[in-house]
């Protein structure tokens, strides 16, 4: 009887033995091929710029341009929202000046103002009849004499006609006939 326990023993690590000698065998066959990488996605080709500098027509219409400024780039939309870079040659507390009034006098609400006198940076956050804009100005990359004027805005909502309800125009002025008469009785006091 210990002779069959033995040989059962045996039978059990002779047969683990075999399974790690197949496995560590498997190990050491042909390597596998790496996944490939999905293909890159191209990039768009279309340029971020609008193909003219001229004003968008979607601009406010009462929004201030710093005197002198010279535009750089319209940007295409992105979602909801453009960006205009002018240049211009002035200094930074000027610029913020003019802003501060012109966008106080046309009705744009400021919202929220940023300035770093040691980074010669200045944000401003503001909204004109419910759309948001910001602006920023900073010296320009290339020349730093030179100051750039960053105009972020969001594009005005174009409304489907279709689902805007009707104004209803009612020709009727006054009290009529119908609002002389006695109104009707209810079914309750008609059976008691």
């Amino acid at each position: 009887m210990i002779e069959t326990v033995h040989l059962v023993v045996l039978f059990r690590r002779a047969a683990l033995a075999a399974i790690c000698v197949f496995g560590f065998a498997a190990c050491k066959t042909a390597p596998v091929a790496a996944p490939f990488a999905p293909p890159a996605v191209q990039a768009s080709t279309t340029a971020p710029d609008e193909p003219s500098q001229a004003l968008p027509s979607d601009l406010y219409k009462s929004m201030p341009i710093y005197p002198g400024a010279k535009i750089e780039h319209v940007r295409k939309p992105k979602g909801a929202m453009r960006e205009i870079l002018f240049s211009a040659d002035a200094q930074m507390p000027q610029m913020v000046a003019f802003y501060k009034d012109e966008l106080k006098k046309n009705d744009f609400h400021i919202s929220s103002s940023l300035i770093m006198p040691a980074r010669r940076t200045w944000s401003c956050d503001f909204h004109y009849n419910g759309r948001p804009g910001s602006i920023m100005l900073f010296p320009s990359d290339q020349d730093k004499s030179k100051m750039t004027i960053d105009l972020i805005y969001e594009l005005p909502a174009h409304l489907d006609e279709s689902l805007i309800e009707p104004k209803e125009d009612f020709d009727v002025e006054g009290p009529g006939e119908i609002a002389q008469q006695a109104p009707n009785p209810s079914e309750k006091e008609k059976r008691n």
